[in-house]
């Protein structure tokens, strides 16, 4: 079955599946593609690094397969010292943000998707591993001794998940990144879209931006940021989508009515920087 927004085909739900099932599968290495298996149609923004630029060169130390192995075991073991070490000694090898949260964090977020879609994972173990993998984001900040968010940019970003999105560790990195780029972030998962709404009316921002990760929740996310354009209390607001079924189906950012899109999350601060002129924060 395919769905038919604004003129537009795409996938059902149904095919959607079969397609992440297909695509779902254990991923390591450099690729950029790691995060989009992992958040699977989420709105992956862009991440920039800001000070670890020397550790992502090609002769920076890498992250190995066994690495993502290791940390797949120990957030379905519940070891959470055991994982935050694995952070903590890439980290002191030089291993950049950017490199650990892509090439790790992001693929151990998709094997736990991939085992719970083949029925290898409960949803207990799937929420529990997908909480700890968050709790792994903030400690990056506080096992880093300097932040670049500090300096701050001035600009505000609020995260929002379509309506009925359940796929929300994307939107937890997007924030860890924004934040690292010196953007004030405010996420609004697990709030009801009325609140959202509220915080739209009531908090100038620059950017809003909206994670959706299936055809079926379009409509929604459609008549969501319509909502937000008209009741922002900032008329120049821009608002911008990513995720796996924007980057399938290019088309669907303007017939929802955004501003921009991203492929992952490595374009998307990079898009929002240019959408409300502003630059990278320097290097510390």
């Amino acid at each position: 079955m395919t769905i038919q927004v604004n003129g537009l085909r795409v996938a059902g739900p149904r095919q959607e599946q079969a397609r992440r099932l297909e695509g779902l599968k254990p991923v390591a290495g450099a690729e950029l593609d790691a995060l989009v298996r992992v958040i699977k149609a989420n709105v992956i923004p862009k991440i920039t690094q800001v000070h670890t630029a020397d550790a992502d060169t090609e002769n920076s130390p890498g992250i190995r397969e066994a690495d993502v192995d290791h940390l797949v075991k120990a957030v379905l073991g519940g070891y959470e010292k055991s994982a935050e070490n694995l952070l903590k000694q890439h980290l002191d090898a030089g291993v950049g943000d950017e490199k650990i949260c892509l090439e790790l964090l992001a693929p151990a977020a998709a094997r736990l998707g991939s085992g719970w879609l083949s029925d290898d994972v409960s949803f207990y173990q799937v929420t529990t591993g997908a909480a700890q993998l968050q709790s792994l984001l903030r400690s990056l900040d506080r096992l880093r001794v300097s932040i670049a968010a500090s300096a701050g940019c001035g600009r505000k970003v609020i995260l929002c998940g379509a309506p009925g999105e359940q796929h929300l560790f994307g939107l937890a990195m997007l924030e860890f990144f924004f934040r690292r780029e010196g953007w004030d972030a405010i996420s609004t998962v697990g709030m009801s879209p009325d609140e959202t709404l509220s915080i739209v009316k009531h908090s100038p921002c620059d950017l809003v931006a909206f994670s959706c990760s299936c055809s079926g929740l379009l409509d929604g996310l459609a008549s969501a940021i319509q909502l937000t354009r008209s009741e922002s209390i900032k008329h120049d607001t821009k608002i911008m989508v990513g995720g796996q079924l924007f980057s399938d189906n290019p088309d669907l950012v303007s017939a929802v009515g955004c501003d921009a899109g991203a492929h992952d999350a490595a374009e998307a601060v990079r898009i929002a920087q240019s959408l409300v002129d502003i630059q990278p924060v320097a290097d510390a």
